[in-house]
């Protein structure tokens, strides 16, 4: 009798882990006397070569009180030159749906190995065709402490991408009209922004001199040196002068204004000075875009998305890009940074003030790292979370309604039990959903934060999809 508890027990547990583990391949079935692998296959629509592959079986013997493992789907042998990604595109999954339904460790395969693929799976939504024409923006930064530079991304995929904007100056902590020639940690100097410059051209791409005015040192009020700016003609003017120059020097293609820290009644004037800013460059045939935060409605007392105006920033801008992430981020608790409904909440309204054909919708290439009862998350890009999952041996989830991955681990400390930690990220099926987005609302393109960051297997999905407007 002990021993018939332990073995329903045993079962029980395995039926637990494989209908956590493998969602997708939940299916078990217990044998029952009488039962072959053949007749097994026929009442489930599948082959004994496929259950005895799906359950690591060396030959066609089954006993009763046996569990096997049902495949909801095909086997794939791997060939010579697949990826994961290869094969999920072949199938209409993901390459993430792979790992889940094959309980993978890595994105590592070999020729020969058995792949189970999904039937009723399909990850990627309808994306309203392929080779849709888009505007594809990417944030450049060179090196940062944690993080890599976008040098690399820039020079692997310049033939998807229509624009970056460097993240090179900022209004400067002394004096808002005046514009900082500075780069995040050390001063890039000036042979190496031409040799980013240059490097963009070979690939066809525009280069637009993004101002800022984030991350700055000790007691600095962004909203205020904004401000100064904004104050009155006479300082939009110098601004735009300055800018103006520093297009010419460098031989810029146009401005990514990212002034993103903007007292409330500073709203109207910070209009005025994107129509100044277009008044002065269009006609000289330089491009203007603006980056807006994300709002679902046009909230006047909300501190954040409140100074900005859609339908008049969009009335003067080439492109208006909608910062739709950190949906959570530093000041909230764990969830998606950008989740399917969220977005698509934020594009329409947004469509209803900016014409569509203007509108770049930012998708984060990022994620963050909760620990429970704790905000301030750690920033990761896409390696940095897929490390942390493979080291603390992780499964990978995917939050059905956000359209996004996450994951669980605990931080085990020396002197304690360990903290759990909650990890929202984004990768290549994430965006593939924010793509459907992109087709569905008809907008101009997407603009990546921030290149080197992001999930590498995205340029397949936009080199398959999609073709960049150049």
């Amino acid at each position: 009798m002990k021993g018939t508890k332990s073995v329903a027990f045993i079962i029980t547990v395995i039926v637990a882990v494989l209908i956590y583990a493998s969602p997708i391949l939940a299916q078990t079935y217990l044998i029952q006397k009488g039962d072959t692998l053949f007749s097994i296959g026929k009442r489930y629509g599948t082959t004994a070569d496929e259950l005895k592959i799906a359950n690591n079986l060396q030959s066609d013997m089954i006993y009763p009180g046996q569990l096997l493992l049902i495949p909801q789907g095909m086997i794939y042998t791997v060939m010579l030159g697949d990826t994961l990604f290869k094969v999920a595109q072949k199938y209409g999954t993901t390459y993430q749906e792979l790992i889940r339904v094959n309980s993978l460790s890595s994105n590592a395969i070999y020729p020969g190995m058995k792949l189970c693929i999904p039937s009723s799976s399909q990850t990627y939504p309808p994306s309203g065709g392929s080779n849709n024409s888009l505007y594809v923006l990417g944030f450049y930064v060179d090196r940062e402490k944690y993080q890599p530079s976008s040098y690399n991304r820039l020079t692997a995929n310049g033939n998807l991408i229509s624009a970056v904007a460097p993240f090179w100056y900022k209004l400067s902590p002394e004096n808002g009209m005046e514009i900082w020639e500075h780069q995040t940690g050390n001063e890039l100097a000036t042979e190496d922004k031409i040799t980013v410059i240059e490097q963009a051209r070979r690939n066809n791409v525009q280069v637009l001199a993004l101002v800022h005015n984030l991350l700055y040192d000790g007691q600095i009020d962004a909203k205020k040196l904004a401000s100064e700016m904004l104050a009155t003609p006479d300082t939009r003017r110098t601004f735009i002068n300055q800018l103006e120059g520093l297009i010419k020097k460098y031989g810029f293609d146009g401005v990514n204004l990212d002034i993103e820290h903007v007292y409330l009644w500073d709203r109207d004037k910070f209009s005025l000075l994107v129509k100044e800013l277009y008044q002065r460059l269009d006609p000289q045939g330089y491009k203007v875009t603006v980056c807006v935060p994300a709002k679902t409605w046009d909230d006047r007392a909300n501190t954040w998305s409140g100074p900005f105006d859609y339908s008049a920033i969009g009335r003067y801008s080439h492109h208006v890009v909608i910062m739709s992430y950190d949906e959570h981020g530093y000041s909230s608790g764990p969830g998606p940074i950008a989740s399917y409904g969220w977005v698509g909440n934020v594009v329409k309204f947004a469509v209803q003030n900016i014409p569509p054909e203007k509108i770049l919708l930012g998708v984060p290439g990022y994620g963050f790292d909760w620990e429970a009862g704790q905000v301030n998350p750690t920033y990761l890009s896409y390696s940095q979370a897929m490390d942390i999952a493979v080291s603390r041996g992780a499964s990978i989830r995917w939050d059905d309604s956000g359209k996004v991955p996450y994951f669980y681990y605990w931080n085990y400390g020396y002197w304690n039990y360990g903290k759990e930690h909650q990890v929202w990220f984004e990768n290549v099926s994430s965006l593939t959903y924010k793509l459907d987005i992109v087709n569905r609302y008809a907008l101009k393109g997407i603009a990546i934060w921030r290149l080197g960051m992001e999930d590498p297997e995205i340029w397949s999905v936009l080199n398959s999809k999609v073709v960049a407007e150049k």
